[in-house]
C-alpha cells in the first residue's frame, strides 16, 4: 500500500511540479526561495497524502498548503530582502522588460497582496475561492486586490526620481 501511496504522490508532483515552481516564484520573488517553498509544501502534502488524495482535493490541499507556508515564513521573519539582479532564468521574450518590471512590483507589495493577486491572476481563482485558500473574508479579498493592483498601476506610471540640489531651496524645511 505504501508502494502505491508513493506512486500517487510522484506522479501528482510529476504532472503539477512546474505550476507549483512558478506560483511559488511569483510568490517569493525568487526562484531559488520558490524551489524551497515548494519542496516544503511538498513535504508538509506527503504526510497528509492518504487523507487528501482520498478527497480528491489534492491540487487545492497543495495550493492552500504552499500559501499558509508562504504567509508563515513571512510573518516569522517580517523583512524583505531586495535584489538589483535580474530573474535567474530570463527569456529572449520581447516582454522580458515588462516581466521584469511587473516580477519586481509584485516583490514590493506587502505579502498578502502578492498573494492574493497571485491567486487571482496567475492561479485565476474566484474571490470565494482565495478567501477560503486564504482563510480571509471576500471583503479582505477585493481590498487587498484592489490596493495591491493600485499600486502596481501608480508605481507603473511613476517617473524616474529626480535629483535635487542640496542647497535648493525647496529641500529646506519650513517652520512656522
Amino acid at each position: 500500500m505504501a508502494g502505491s501511496r508513493d506512486a500517487d504522490f510522484m506522479e501528482f508532483v510529476r504532472a503539477r511540479s512546474l505550476a507549483l515552481r512558478r506560483t511559488a516564484y511569483l510568490l517569493c520573488g525568487d526562484w531559488s526561495a520558490g524551489d524551497d517553498l515548494v519542496q516544503e509544501s511538498l513535504a508538509k502534502v506527503y504526510v497528509a497524502w492518504p487523507r487528501i488524495a482520498a478527497s480528491q482535493a489534492v491540487e487545492s490541499y497543495t495550493r492552500t498548503t504552499m500559501l499558509r507556508t508562504y504567509l508563515n515564513e513571512k510573518r516569522k521573519w517580517r523583512r524583505e530582502v531586495h535584489f538589483e539582479q535580474l530573474p535567474e532564468h530570463p527569456t529572449d521574450d520581447q516582454d522580458t522588460a515588462l516581466t521584469v518590471t511587473l516580477s519586481a512590483l509584485l516583490r514590493e507589495l506587502p505579502t498578502k497582496q502578492r498573494a492574493v493577486l497571485v491567486l487571482r491572476f496567475y492561479q485565476d481563482l474566484s474571490v470565494p475561492q482565495i478567501a477560503e485558500e486564504l482563510g480571509i473574508p471576500e471583503g479582505t479579498v477585493k481590498s487587498q486586490l484592489s490596493r495591491g493592483l493600485a499600486t502596481m498601476r501608480v508605481r507603473l506610471d511613476e517617473p524616474e526620481p529626480q535629483q535635487t540640489n542640496r542647497g535648493d531651496s525647496s529641500d529646506k524645511e519650513v517652520t512656522s
